[in-house]
């Protein structure tokens, strides 16, 4: 990996800062976050709202019942939520 390839320092702070989001949210620590993400109970999707917004979309599966987080820019919403606006995180 050349030197232009490699991810750039305040990426990791921006990634650790989704990450931190998405563990607040579902209320897991970062081990739970991580093993959710590895086992694929967690799932992470990029999306666009029709206000031309983008999202990171989370969806954690346990117990055989699914709950999606849309992170925003400006909060997290919950896909039952939308309509609401966001609260703040």
């Amino acid at each position: 990996m050349s030197e232009a390839d490699a991810p750039k320092p305040e990426m990791f702070d921006e990634i650790n800062a989704l990450f931190g989001t998405i563990a607040d949210a579902f209320k897991l620590n970062a081990d739970g976050l991580a093993k959710a993400l590895e086992d694929g109970s967690m799932a992470l999707d990029m999306g666009q709202n029709e206000d031309g917004d983008r999202f990171v979309a989370a969806t954690y599966t346990q117990n055989g019942e699914s709950r999606t987080c849309r992170i925003f820019n400006d909060g997290i919403r919950e896909d039952k939520e939308q309509e609401q606006g966001p609260s703040k995180a």
